[in-house]
């Protein structure tokens, strides 16, 4: 009996010690004030005099200098008598703490990144936070909590106090203590600042593609898009990936998505729409929209961020696994994550059926007329170095040259294989060979493509990607018969250029500058309606859209107002001759090898799952 009563006073004494190695965080989403939420962390025992509590600068997957902790006020550390701790702020983003071997919590309020009153430095809208009383919270961790210097890889449990009509969507497990008490736990600071939060009112769906389950959360500002509707368009994209991967290699992927209404409000003013990826799951923040305009949108952003299951999730480099969030060693390789990602979320819709074939061949020549306007620098220099001043402009050009990067290799991949192995089954390789748990080392990843493929292919690297050279698109489109020039006399359809201006206060468009327009608008005209719809705040986007991107010779109904006369007229757009720049299509004299690693490239070959 004695031992017994031994063993359990060891094992009650040993799981006081473990709890005491944990992060505790108390978020108040009740109580909100002045669009701040007070946050109190319950820190594990530390064992150094002075420690710095450090709130991220920079965080993984978007690649510039945010200094979360500018959003944080009123610091303060206690003991566990409540007395308290000497506290200085170091910086933007680091809290030093005296006498911190009596630590025993942080209290602090937290403010929101959307709605700042200055674009300075704004944050890109899925990487920030969102603090909108009894509606809507957007949690995205890094933006409310921190870490010790030296503790980060300790476990943390979130106890959410909120309203009980609103519901989390995360992919992070969620235990419902009460209606208004969630508990929310990860396994260190990493695992949780890699998957958001959002609190809103319920509207969600799911779906099962293989074994992986796919969950939809939406919050749309006036209503306009459901979470039932997403659902469906983004069904046969997970399947489209499923049989791209032969089998998902995640068993859960969460959707996190808010559509703020059109216009320039609060959280649109600054920052932009867009996407942030996750291992688990992905934040939107994209414009309200109906129809084929949403869809064709959700599916390009979404099948981007959900093929970053391949990569960083299953290829990444120790920088990303150990992600230093108070002093980041960036990796050299966002031609690979971001890069060769997007060009697969293209590809893998044409494959499925999901993009036309024309579509595809217009989206690269978009991403080459948009590259031309970056400088050609070392695409590795500029991935290590790109939260400086002068990369970090150059980051877009991750998304237009890093996916023409991933074109042009997968072209070469393709010849040296006699179409047998491309760029897909060389990330699948390495996925098997690395995976979730295991980086590659940044300086030794272009060494083990090489060595896992053709020695011909570290000539591509030296010269495009640790080079600087101009990507060979002549050379290497005549692989696949496609006739490329670098200018091209062309035509195309236009109701010409105008410009809008709008009256805040009595909450109407008119036009600025006529312009070269052949709707015969002149200066002060108000424009009432674009084919009988009066135009709104919420709706002149979705209206002007076919005005100014003419994609068929279909007629436009125009009123508006002169001299408060009311005037209507029907208009068809006309042809214009322009010079077309960074043209390609199909060589009608391509020979039958071209044809054929062309359909083995962008075509699903049959036999593929």
């Amino acid at each position: 009996m004695k031992c017994i009563s031994l063993l359990g006073s060891l094992l009650l004494l040993l799981s006081v010690v473990m709890a005491q190695q944990t992060y505790t965080v108390s978020l108040d989403l009740k109580n909100v004030s002045n669009d701040k939420v007070k946050v109190v962390v319950n820190t594990p025992e530390v064992k150094e005099n002075k420690i710095t509590y450090i709130i991220p600068s920079v965080i993984p997957g978007s690649y510039s200098q945010k200094d979360y902790g500018r959003f944080i006020s009123n610091f303060k550390a206690y003991d566990a008598k409540g007395k308290k701790l000497k506290t200085k702020r170091q910086g933007k983003n680091l809290f030093v703490i005296e006498k911190a071997k009596k630590l025993d919590r942080l209290e602090y309020f937290v403010d929101d990144t959307w709605d700042v009153e200055k674009e300075d430095n704004y944050i890109f809208q899925p990487g920030g936070t969102n603090i909108n009383a009894n509606s809507n919270f957007v949690i995205n961790h890094f933006g409310f909590y921190g870490y010790l210097e030296g503790y980060k890889m300790l476990p943390y449990t979130l106890n959410v106090q909120k309203p009980t009509h609103l519901l989390a969507a995360t992919s992070l497990p969620v235990t419902h203590q009460s209606p208004e008490q969630d508990v929310v736990q990860a396994s260190d600071f990493v695992r949780l600042a890699d998957a958001p939060i959002m609190y809103s009112r319920p509207d969600t769906a799911s779906f099962r593609t293989g074994n992986t389950i796919v969950s939809v959360a939406v919050h749309s500002e006036t209503g306009m898009v459901q979470a039932d509707s997403i659902n469906e368009m983004i069904k046969p994209l997970a399947t489209a990936l499923t049989n791209f991967f032969g089998g998902m290699p995640v068993d859960r992927y969460q959707f996190i998505m808010y559509f703020p209404k059109m216009g320039n409000t609060t959280v649109t003013r600054y920052g932009g729409y867009g996407a942030l990826e996750h291992s688990y799951s992905s934040m939107y923040f994209l414009p309200e929209q109906t129809g084929d305009d949403l869809k064709s949108m959700v599916l390009d952003v979404a099948s981007h961020e959900f093929l970053h299951i391949l990569t960083p999730l299953n290829v990444h480099s120790e920088e990303i696994e150990y992600f230093d969030f108070k002093d980041p060693k960036l990796s050299q390789h966002l031609w690979l994550y971001e890069g060769v990602t997007e060009y697969f979320s293209h590809l893998v819709q044409l494959q499925e059926g999901l993009k036309t074939y024309e579509a595809f061949q217009k989206e690269m020549m978009d991403k080459m007329r948009s590259a031309s306007e970056y400088e050609d620098v070392s695409f590795t220099e500029m991935s290590r170095r790109i939260i400086e001043p002068e990369y970090q402009e150059m980051y877009s050009n991750v998304y237009q040259k890093g996916a023409l990067i991933g074109f042009l290799l997968d072209i070469r991949l393709k010849e040296l294989s006699n179409g047998q192995m491309g760029l897909r089954e060389l990330m699948l390789n390495l996925s098997k060979q690395y995976g979730p748990n295991k980086p590659f080392k940044d300086d030794e990843l272009i060494d083990v493509i090489v060595a896992s493929t053709y020695p011909e292919i570290r000539q591509f690297f030296d010269d495009y990607v640790i080079g600087n050279k101009p990507l060979p698109y002549a050379e290497y489109y005549n692989k696949i018969g496609w006739a490329y020039a670098d200018q091209k006399e062309g035509t195309k359809l236009t109701f010409g250029e105008f410009r809008l201006g709008f009256e805040k206060e009595k909450k109407f468009f008119w036009i600025a500058e006529p312009m070269d327009n052949r709707f015969g608008l002149e200066k002060y005209d108000i424009l009432y309606a674009v084919n009988g719809e009066p135009l709104t705040e919420e709706n002149i986007y979705q209206l002007i859209k076919p005005l100014i991107e003419v994609e068929g010779k279909d007629t436009v109904e125009l009123a508006y107002l002169r001299q408060n006369e009311l005037h209507k007229k029907t208009f068809t757009p006309e042809e214009e001759r322009v010079e077309l720049k960074f043209v390609v299509e199909d060589n009608p004299g391509a020979l039958p090898m071209q044809q054929q690693l062309r359909q083995r490239l962008l075509l699903k070959a049959p036999g593929d799952l």
